[in-house]
C-alpha cells in the first residue's frame, strides 16, 4: 500500500505548529500590551492622586495662612480701637476730672472759674467728636442716614482731606440703592482699598467707578502709584488684600487685582446683586 496520503498531514503539521506559534506570540503581545496599559493607567492614577494630594495640602496650607491672617486682622482692629479709646476719650476724661477738681477750689463766678468751665466745655466737644469718629469707623452713620452713595462721598472727602491725594468718585446715586449687607460690604471694600493706597501706593490720583451692568455691580478702583508686585498679592501678610477678597467672596463676587509693577494698581470687582423689588401694589 502506497504512502502518498500521509504527505498532506505531514506537510500540514509544521504549518499548524507555525500558526500556533504565531498565535501564541500574538497573544503574548496582546497580554503584554494590556499589562503595559494597565501599568501605565496605574501610574497615571497614582500621579493624579499625588497631584490631588499636593493640591489639597497646598489648599490646607493657604487656608491656615488665611485663618492666621484674619485673626491678626481682628487683633489689629481691636488694638486700634483700644488705642483710640485710651488716647482720645481716656485722656479727655482724665483732663475733665482734673479741671473739675480745680473748679471746686475756685470761687463761683470768678475769672479762673469761668476759664475752667470754658475749657471743660471745649474738652466735652472734642470728646463728642472723638466718640462720633470712633463709632463711625465701626459703623458709618452715613450708610444709615444717607445710603451708600453719600457714605462713599464722605469717605472720598475724608481721604482727600487727610492724605492730600486727588480722588474721583464716578457713580450714579440711583444705582447704589442696595440692601444693608451689600452696602456695608462695598463701603468697607472701598475703605480698605483707599487705606492701602494711602499706606503703600505713593499715588497722586485715585479713581473710583461704580456702575450696574447685567444684574451686577461693577467696581473699579485705580491709582497711579508705584504698583504692587505679583508675589506680594497672595502673601498672608497682605492683610488689606485678604480683607477685600474675603468681603467680595462673602457676597459671592469676583475680584481681580492687577498691576504691572510701575503704573499703579487696578482692582476690578463684580458683585452680583439681588433682583430689584417691584413697585408696591
Amino acid at each position: 500500500m502506497s504512502q502518498p496520503a500521509l504527505l498532506p498531514t505531514i506537510v500540514r503539521t509544521p504549518l499548524l505548529i507555525a500558526a500556533a506559534l504565531l498565535a501564541a506570540r500574538a497573544l503574548h503581545g496582546v497580554l503584554a500590551t494590556a499589562r503595559g496599559q494597565a501599568l501605565a493607567g496605574q501610574c497615571r492614577s497614582r500621579r493624579i492622586i499625588t497631584e490631588r494630594q499636593q493640591a489639597q495640602q497646598q489648599s490646607h496650607s493657604q487656608l491656615r495662612e488665611l485663618s492666621a491672617a484674619l485673626q491678626t486682622i481682628r487683633e489689629e482692629e481691636r488694638s486700634h480701637i483700644s488705642r483710640e479709646l485710651h488716647d482720645d476719650l481716656g485722656q479727655l476724661l482724665a483732663t475733665l476730672r482734673m479741671d473739675l477738681s480745680l473748679l471746686r477750689q475756685e470761687a463761683p463766678g470768678s475769672l479762673s472759674a469761668d476759664a475752667l468751665l470754658h475749657n471743660m466745655d471745649q474738652l466735652l466737644l472734642t470728646a463728642i467728636a472723638s466718640l462720633r469718629r470712633i463709632a463711625g469707623n465701626l459703623r458709618p452713620r452715613a450708610l444709615d442716614e444717607g445710603g451708600l452713595y453719600f457714605a462713599l462721598h464722605g469717605l472720598r472727602h475724608d481721604f482727600v482731606q487727610r492724605h492730600a491725594i486727588v480722588c474721583e468718585l464716578l457713580a450714579v446715586e440711583e444705582e447704589l440703592v442696595l440692601d444693608d449687607s451689600h452696602s456695608t460690604a462695598i463701603f468697607r471694600i472701598v475703605q480698605e482699598a483707599l487705606t492701602n493706597i494711602a499706606r503703600h501706593a505713593q499715588a497722586g490720583h485715585v479713581r473710583l467707578r461704580l456702575r450696574r451692568e447685567d444684574g451686577a455691580l461693577l467696581i473699579t478702583i485705580e491709582d497711579d502709584g508705584r504698583g504692587i508686585a505679583d508675589e506680594d498679592m497672595d502673601k498672608a501678610a497682605s492683610f488689606g488684600l485678604i480683607g477685600m477678597r474675603e468681603r467680595v467672596w462673602a457676597v459671592h463676587g469676583d475680584i481681580v487685582i492687577g498691576s504691572d509693577g510701575s503704573r499703579g494698581t487696578r482692582i476690578d470687582i463684580r458683585m452680583p446683586l439681588p433682583a430689584r423689588a417691584g413697585p408696591p401694589q
